[in-house]
């Protein structure tokens, strides 16, 4: 017996399973895909299925509840149609979506995002256009629907408004630049960023201030705070300072914000309490209350570059020395940064989002920043918290800007503004569902005034309908219109600058963050960049041959578009007529690289612009 299974070979046994597990997986494939079939026949049900990846607490149930006030329309029932969700973590989203859109088992609905097969133009071989269903209004909005409190005028028109424009932000969040149509329908909106305050935090903390504080002295700590002729490093002038620990509100200018900070870390020490941080940093960079501020500093940098829209611009602008990381803007933005990382716990970069929000729902951290999406997130924990009395108020507000005679108010004088807001989670239609009428119907439902006004509410998320009344736990994130926009910034070294290669963003990322936490100082960190900025390979050539390549492609892109555009409007397809007429403007505005190619003569003259 001994000899029997000395000579059995376990590859073998590996194989055997290796078959197993992939005739279940065919099995299960093939159970799925009848799955969703059903509904074929006429007296079958038909059934309707969405995809996301918004997991957070409110926002499910909020579409759950649209889902069946859909399913219970008479309209609905009576053909058999049912609306089904499918919620998928986002970090496997990506590879669920690719599987699925391959094999033709993808949901009638999805998030349009996430994905990396469906970037760019591949975006229209798996969903829908929808540029040619939006002009016209949307029945959901019809006077049975809408809520008899609504003004005349609102009412009115949402009755008769073209569906785009029932949309806060006009349907952008849905409009795709490079396919020059809608590919998808945003059910809602996120606003800005914003600090949480802990209110018990803040008045404890005030107090104990205040305690230290006398006519005749203050604490070593706190005389460095003061501004002042004499100490120009300081924060807010004393009497302004004294006056806000004095009163119950949260900072409401910069100076009083460091204060706060400041303030905290020595309530922390006297109390013998470790585990409190003046902020609830992490990795993620919502967290980041300096980034807040990088694109106000920065702003200010040169009047000519702040002007300038395209990446590639700035980065000629560096070439020329109209500025550099030595500028003033720049190392007074650093100083912000060295300050601000101090008050994040030890090691924070090296935390997750979820990780920094628990510290602050646990009253380990005074503040935390972060957007609209994990307001419900934060509340809710706090009011499920075991102990009544480890409960606390919250108020949540814009970062503070600071006031005048306080530090940077020469520099930082204005917020960058959030009107550019869009819709965010776009629903897409799967161009190879059965049911696009109903995907669409069902759409419309959802973003029809009553509906979309009721869905924020429930999910606590802003609606994008318009008249729709935000909820108010969340109001805070609303956009801000005032302030600069955002083109007229330095947001080169941002992800979505498309303009910047991965080299650089990586360069900065790495060295900025490095330099966030101590390990590299300024002027390393100022070497790291100029030397990735200044190579040819992976800087600024990089750029220039990236952006001009990009506006080479884009054009010849909308040539190829406006052809097979027009080849289905000969075939008698008037959505395509409409959809090449926008592509036509596109071509007339697109100007394949002579813009580039101009900005890089006047820059470097008689020097072929660098190619991929």
């Amino acid at each position: 017996m001994k000899s029997v299974f000395s000579k059995f070979n376990t590859n073998w046994l590996a194989a055997a399973l290796l078959c197993a597990a992939f005739i279940y997986s065919a099995f299960r494939f093939y159970a799925t895909t009848q799955e969703l079939a059903q509904g074929s026949g006429e007296d079958e049900q038909k059934i309707l299925r969405i995809t996301h990846w918004q997991l957070e607490p409110g926002f499910r149930e909020a579409l759950e509840w649209v889902i069946d006030e859909y399913n219970a329309l008479p309209e609905v029932k009576a053909a058999k149609v049912r609306v089904m969700q499918a919620p998928v973590p986002q970090r496997v989203y990506n590879q669920f979506m690719n599987v699925h859109l391959i094999s033709g088992t993808a949901a009638d609905i999805a998030v349009k995002g996430g994905t990396e097969l469906i970037k760019g133009s591949a975006l229209a071989q798996f969903y829908a256009p929808l540029g040619s269903y939006i002009e016209t209004p949307n029945p959901y909005n019809a006077p049975q629907y809408l809520s008899p409190h609504l003004s005349e005028e609102t009412a009115k028109f949402l009755e008769n408004a073209p569906w785009r424009d029932t949309f806060f932000d006009g349907l952008l969040g849905g409009y795709d630049n490079n396919l020059s149509d809608y590919y998808g329908i945003p059910i809602c909106a996120t606003g800005g960023v914003r600090l949480f305050y802990n209110l018990d935090i803040l008045q404890k903390v005030k107090a104990f201030t205040l305690e230290q504080s006398t006519a005749a002295s203050d604490p070593v700590w706190l005389q460095q705070l003061w501004r002042s002729p004499d100490n120009q490093d300081g924060y807010i002038p004393r009497a302004s300072g004294i006056a806000w620990l004095k009163n119950n509100s949260i900072p409401q200018s910069l100076g009083q914000f460091y204060l706060y900070c400041y303030a905290v870390e020595e309530y922390a020490k006297a109390t013998n309490n470790e585990h409190l941080v003046p902020i609830s940093g992490s990795s993620y960079p919502q967290n980041d209350v300096a980034d807040e501020y990088k694109e106000s500093f920065l702003a200010s940098l040169n009047p000519n570059i702040a002007r300038k829209p395209d990446a590639i611009e700035v980065f000629a602008a560096y070439e020329s020395g109209e500025w550099s990381f030595e500028s003033v803007q720049f190392q007074e933005f650093f100083n912000m940064v060295e300050t601000t990382s101090k008050f994040y716990p030890r090691g924070y970069l090296g935390l997750d989002r979820e990780q920094a929000q628990r510290r602050f729902v646990l009253g380990m951290a005074a503040v935390i920043r972060t957007g609209g999406w994990d307001a419900s997130s934060i509340l809710a924990g706090i009011s499920k918290r075991d102990q009544v009395e480890d409960q606390f108020e919250v108020e949540i507000a814009p970062a503070p800007y600071p006031a005048e005679n306080e530090r940077w108010a020469d520099l930082v004088k204005m917020r960058l503004s959030e009107a550019d807001a869009r819709g965010v989670a776009p629903f897409a239609i799967n161009k190879q569902s059965p049911y696009f009428d109903w995907a669409l119907d069902f759409l419309r439902f959802a973003t029809s005034h009553r509906i979309n006004q009721e869905f924020s509410k429930r999910a606590e998320w802003l609606p994008v309908t318009i008249g729709a009344d935000p909820p108010e736990s969340i109001a805070a994130f609303s956009p801000i219109v005032e302030g600069f926009p955002v083109h007229l910034g330095m947001g080169f070294m941002a992800r979505y600058s498309s303009a910047t290669p991965p080299s650089m963003k990586n360069a900065w990322t790495i060295n900025f963050n490095l330099f966030a936490t101590g390990d590299l100082t300024r002027q390393e960190m100022v070497d790291n960049l100029e030397a990735t900025f200044e190579n040819p390979n992976l800087g600024i050539p990089k750029a220039w041959a990236i952006r001009y390549q990009k506006a080479s492609d884009g054009s010849r892109a909308f040539n190829r578009s406006a052809v097979v555009e027009r080849l289905s409007s000969m075939l008698g397809n008037e959505a395509a007529a409409q959809r090449e007429k926008a592509t036509l403007f596109s071509i007339l505005t697109s100007d394949e690289g002579i813009m580039v190619k101009r900005i890089w003569q006047k820059s470097h003259p008689n020097e072929p612009i660098p190619v991929n």
